[in-house]
């Protein structure tokens, strides 16, 4: 329908062999769409790709020179950013309408991180999550701190989610060996770390030292916790409480890396990996793949569901599968 250049330049500086220079997602309420790179700015387009706003930032070096990749955030009428990198991070949040600033956060102790902040709603309160390597903290609506811990891998990049009441909070930088899960109750204050040896606490309903994955996102299907590994392994936990239902499974020897993350659908998680091969779990108690699916072409990126489809993007396609 239309396509929209908002930035042409030479890039500021080096990248990761898995990233880009747009490797935010962008984000969308239905009449706006928001695209952010981290190293160039914000740029707000209605629906007919006319640019409406747009707030540029200068840029800052990552860890590495691997770039930026946390995305974007809608909630109500605002829209949060978090870039943590190695010059000076910061949380922002952003009115929707017209991109003014209505406050920021400074991080000055929190370097580069590539997870992106997570909006949590739970009996009426709203919390703004932001995992990072040194701390994990949670705002409110207005930016203040409502409580943190300590305790995370290395490298900070999967998403958090909720489910059962609970966050759930990941790192595991496969060069690490604290490669952690959290499950955080709500309500929290303060400094919530755990204490060395605990795996709970009045604020911390369970937690695995060494179940996090590096860039792949866990999922819950049903009432269990999926976890999949960057390099081919398939892990099960009770969600409630963290108790392990079967260890780590290889999905396929032959099979390459995962970066994608899980997707679950009528009884079956469906893992995508680099090679473009899909490989079909079935959901329970006993692991067992069931089938796989080819594409024969590079793929990197989570797929997108909606209205009944689901879109997948490879190195030169993007593909729209749904029932005939």
């Amino acid at each position: 329908l239309w396509e929209k250049e908002v930035h042409k330049g030479v890039p500021p500086g080096p990248r990761h062999l898995k990233n880009s220079f747009a490797s935010e997602t962008p984000v969308t309420d239905g009449q706006m769409v928001y695209a952010y790179f981290g190293n160039v700015g914000v740029f707000a387009l209605d629906m007919a790709g006319k640019l409406v706003w747009e707030k540029r930032f200068p840029p800052v070096r990552t860890r590495f020179g691997w770039g930026t990749a946390a995305s974007p955030v809608r909630h109500q009428g605002r829209l949060y950013i978090v870039n943590d990198n190695d010059d000076a991070s910061w949380l922002l949040a952003l009115d929707k309408k017209t991109g003014k600033e209505i406050w920021k956060v400074d991080r000055p102790d929190e370097k580069t991180n590539w997870a992106p902040p997570f909006i949590w709603e739970h009996d009426g309160k709203t919390y703004i999550v932001t995992p990072g390597t040194v701390k994990t903290r949670s705002y409110d609506l207005d930016g203040k701190l409502l409580w943190e811990f300590s305790g995370m891998s290395s490298i900070t990049i999967p998403v958090p989610f909720t489910k059962f009441g609970l966050l759930y909070v990941t790192s595991g930088y496969v060069g690490d060996q604290n490669r952690p899960v959290y499950a955080i109750k709500p309500g929290a204050k303060g400094d919530i770390t755990l204490a060395k040896g605990q795996t709970s606490s009045e604020h911390i309903a369970w937690y695995l030292p060494q179940g996090g994955p590096y860039n792949v996102s866990p999922i819950i299907y049903g009432d269990v916790y999926y976890t999949l590994f960057a390099r081919g392994f398939f892990t099960a936990h009770a969600a409630r409480t963290g108790k392990e239902i079967y260890s780590k499974q290889r999905i396929d020897p032959a099979a390459s890396a995962f970066t994608s993350s899980p997707w679950a659908y009528n009884g079956k998680i469906f893992a995508l990996s680099e090679d473009g091969e899909t490989y079909v779990i079935q959901a329970g108690p006993e692991f067992k793949v069931i089938g796989k699916n080819t594409l024969d072409e590079l793929c990197m990126a989570t797929p997108a569901i909606a209205r009944g489809s689901l879109f997948i993007r490879t190195n030169s396609k993007l593909y729209r599968i749904a029932r005939k």
